[in-house]
């Protein structure tokens, strides 16, 4: 009996031990193993012609892209090389559709048909009932109704008038005008104090940036930066151009950049210049990775660098 449950202990332990031995290559595929890229395209005769592609994993996850002149924009997955979507994909419509709306179309006339008599009816009707109502009106009542109305509103107007007096006059006047030198005051007195908090918070962040602290964590940071954007930039790329503008002084000038440039792309950017015709064509291809562990590593140096926590706390973030 006990052998039994032992050999059972054995099998879910090397069980146990297999998933997280699969969990660990998993998570380590993941975290080593690069995203790969590669782009490339040219350009002739006014028609372009770019794709691009991006896999992981010799293939296992892949999205491919392309774009040509005059067809649409096309995107493709594939996972474990079985295609999971594409947007060109034409999904088949149902049969039934175009019955319904065979049997909706006669349904939604009858109902219009039913709705114009039912307007023209309600039209009719109503045209007596104004003329009735035009009838029993009288212009004359209106008229001595208008006339009291307008004798009461000139009568309470009248008695409003006699009772503001000059000194009521003379006191409103004087309460606005010191109304209105309080509200300059206030204004001059918020608008200080608004420039001496810019002031104090300006004099703050300069004391700020002259710690030595903040210095090594802004050296941290762009030290950081500029390896991720090192690591993210394509290794290998290259570039063929067919250039010809009608001023031979532009394609100097642009040659003469293109050489000044040279120890950045070590003649990996080609041009053919052309000086009798206006032209411009051209190919590019351009190959790249991407590690998951370089940002994971980044991110790991901002939450535990002390002088980058000392200068969060500080800026309250």
């Amino acid at each position: 009996m006990v052998s039994v449950i032992l050999t059972i202990l054995k099998i879910i332990g090397i069980g146990i031990l297999v998933i997280l031995g699969i969990i660990i290559l998993l998570v380590l595929f993941v975290l080593f193993v690069p995203v790969r890229y590669k782009a490339g395209g040219n350009y002739a005769d006014n028609r372009a012609d770019v794709s691009a592609k991006v896999h992981w994993l010799i293939g296992i996850a892949a999205v491919t892209v392309r774009y040509q002149s005059g067809q649409p924009f096309h995107i493709r997955a594939k996972l474990f090389y079985i295609p999971v979507f594409d947007n060109l994909k034409k999904h088949k419509t149902k049969k039934d559709a175009p019955r319904r709306q065979k049997k909706e179309e006669p349904q939604i006339q009858a109902a219009s048909v039913s709705d114009n008599t039912a307007d023209e009816t309600d039209s009719d009707t109503e045209e007596p009932n104004k003329k009735e109502e035009s009838s029993a009106t009288n212009p004359l009542l209106q008229a001595d109704n208008r006339t009291e109305d307008e004798f009461e509103k000139n009568k309470i107007e009248d008695e409003n008038t006699d009772k503001i007096t000059i000194i009521q006059k003379i006191k409103r006047f004087f309460i606005k005008f010191f109304e209105f030198f309080r509200k300059i005051k206030f204004t001059f007195r918020k608008i200080y104090v608004i420039m001496r908090k810019i002031k104090d918070n300006i004099n703050y962040y300069l004391e700020l940036l002259q710690q030595e602290s903040t210095k090594r964590a802004f050296a941290l940071c762009k030290k950081q930066l500029l390896r991720i954007l090192k690591h993210v930039c394509p290794q290998k790329y290259g570039a063929k151009l067919h250039l010809g503008f009608e001023d031979p002084a532009v394609l100097g000038n642009v040659l003469a950049i293109w050489g000044m440039l040279y120890p950045l792309h070590m003649g990996r950017i080609d041009i053919q210049p052309e000086f009798e015709q206006t032209i411009a064509e051209g190919s590019f291809w351009v190959r790249g990775r991407i590690s998951v562990y370089v940002f994971l590593w980044t991110a790991w140096l901002f939450l535990t660098d002390k002088n980058i926590r000392r200068l969060r706390k500080q800026l309250d973030l």
